[in-house]
């Protein structure tokens, strides 16, 4: 039995969220035997990441279905899923899915990034995603309204202090450490360099260290 990757516990339910990257439709060998409903994003028939999704009330399983999309593939974490409007949304690879509570029905869907969303914040009435290459805010039907791109990719080597969402002001940094200031309504407010964190100093130190040694 899998264990599940991420967990939302409410009032009256608890949601389970699995990796079923693994999963193949119609194959007895899915440790997963069964998923009620299944809702996919994007013409291919090749799915970078599938997420399985479990609702219980009360301890007693009552909906579950598997989510799929192509694109980038995207890890199950705590920034990835939000309980909003009655319902659950989720990230799955490149595209944001908003399911219904209790029952797990496809309330919409909307293509966010060109490759990965990484995570979905509030933002006002609004979310905002943090994609691979796009950050892009949608209002709470799915609909996009704005997205910015970077130099870069939307991430660093580490990871860490790479997005996060202020009171009047949303920062991103890219792959080459450039941080970007934008207003909830996309306009660039500034833009400047930032320094790698302490543990990717630290990291770089050893590797140095390590080539004089060899030499």
């Amino acid at each position: 039995m899998k264990e599940p990757r991420h967990v939302l516990v409410l009032e009256r339910h608890t949601i389970k969220f699995y990796d079923e990257t693994d999963y193949t439709f119609g194959s007895s060998d899915n440790v997963k035997k069964s998923y009620g409903k299944v809702f996919t994003s994007g013409g291919s028939k090749i799915l970078s990441s599938q997420i399985g999704i479990e609702l219980f009330e009360d301890e007693k399983l009552i909906a579950n279905c598997l989510i799929g999309s192509e694109g980038g593939v995207t890890g199950i974490s705590n920034n990835s899923t939000l309980i909003s409007y009655g319902g659950v949304v989720v990230c799955c690879a490149n595209t944001i899915f908003k399911l219904t509570i209790p029952e797990l029905n496809l309330e919409w869907k909307t293509i966010s990034d060109s490759s990965s969303c990484f995570g979905i914040y509030y933002l006002d009435k609004d979310y905002v995603v943090h994609g691979e290459l796009e950050i892009t805010r949608l209002d709470k039907d799915g609909i996009i309204i704005w997205q910015q791109s970077g130099r870069d990719i939307w991430t660093t080597a580490e990871g860490i202090d790479d997005f996060a969402v202020y009171d009047d002001h949303i920062l991103a940094t890219d792959w080459d450490y450039n941080r970007y200031k934008f207003d909830f309504d996309g306009k660039l407010l500034d833009e400047y360099k930032v320094e790698p964190t302490k543990r990717t100093q630290i990291e770089e130190e050893q590797v140095k260290k390590k080539w004089w040694k060899i030499w």
